[in-house]
């Protein structure tokens, strides 16, 4: 028996003719479902050349390996410590640089958010900057202050030169890969660091799971409000007509001016009905 059903699906890469960063996956019969995002990549070591990015391979790798569903003995943090000491076991056989002598600038990381529905409750875990969205009250799920800091990073970078922006972002990613902030990659003791949210549910309940390029359609760009004004959005015209909404805004000139580095980022996002 499905525990939801799928009403649409969408990923919009930000760049045309590339696969892009974000992935979604889900498994209706295990109640589980997904959004990753994989860190754009700030070296230019390939160390998984058959894959268009570092950050795509993580994202594809992570969404693979969780269609092997959680066992009902494992809680999220155990399961994800599980999915990444795997992914991690597959980084070795696949990187063409051997892990123990891969920069720390080059080990990939994304963000995600991960679903389990199980009888009246939705269990959901996060690191990283993805977020969902509770249709019916426009309730967010996630880590908004990240989206938010993400933000005002972006406007500090804008001042700076592309090559003092390389450097930012480049040093930003050996400290997160050197310290233990909680991400999902190749680190399986981060998993201990996740954030967990359980909500009552009922048959009906609709959950919009997203990328944090899906979700500029309220910050930065300010499309929509907030949550409210995102479902109300949605449920007008879909997650199609929310990303063609969103990438008509980019194309404006004044777009510019509130855009985060990347003009146009990928987004990517998942709309499931509780049954």
């Amino acid at each position: 028996m499905s525990a939801f059903k799928v009403i649409e699906t969408v990923n919009s890469p930000g760049k045309p003719g590339k696969t892009g960063d974000d992935r979604s996956g889900f498994d209706a019969s295990a109640g589980t479902a997904w959004v990753l995002d994989g860190a754009t990549d700030v070296t230019p070591l390939k160390p998984f050349p058959q894959a268009e990015s570092g950050a795509a391979w993580v994202a594809d790798a992570l969404s693979a390996r969780l269609m092997v569903a959680p066992s009902t003995r494992l809680d999220a943090r155990a399961y994800w410590r599980e999915v990444m000491a795997d992914v991690r076991e597959r980084a070795a056989r696949e990187s063409t640089i051997p892990l123990d002598r891969l920069p720390p600038e080059a080990w990939p990381i994304a963000s995600g958010i991960w679903m389990r529905r199980a009888s009246d409750t939705a269990e959901f875990g996060w690191m990283g900057d993805c977020l969902a969205l509770e249709l019916e009250t426009g309730t967010i799920i996630g880590n908004v202050e990240s989206v938010a800091q993400e933000t005002e990073d972006s406007r500090t970078m804008a001042t700076q030169t592309k090559e003092e922006q390389w450097e930012a972002a480049r040093q930003s990613r050996i400290q997160t890969n050197s310290s233990d902030r909680p991400i999902f990659g190749l680190y399986p003791d981060r998993a201990a660091g996740m954030t967990t949210r359980s909500l009552e549910v009922r048959r009906g309940t609709e959950f919009v799971m997203m990328s944090d390029g899906f979700y500029r359609l309220i910050d930065p760009y300010r499309i929509v409000a907030d949550g409210a004004g995102l479902a109300a959005m949605i449920r007008a015209s879909g997650l199609s007509g929310a990303v063609e909404a969103l990438r008509a805004f980019e194309s404006r000139t004044e777009a510019a001016d509130i855009s985060r580095i990347k003009a146009s980022d990928d987004a990517c996002a998942l709309w499931i009905e509780l049954t």
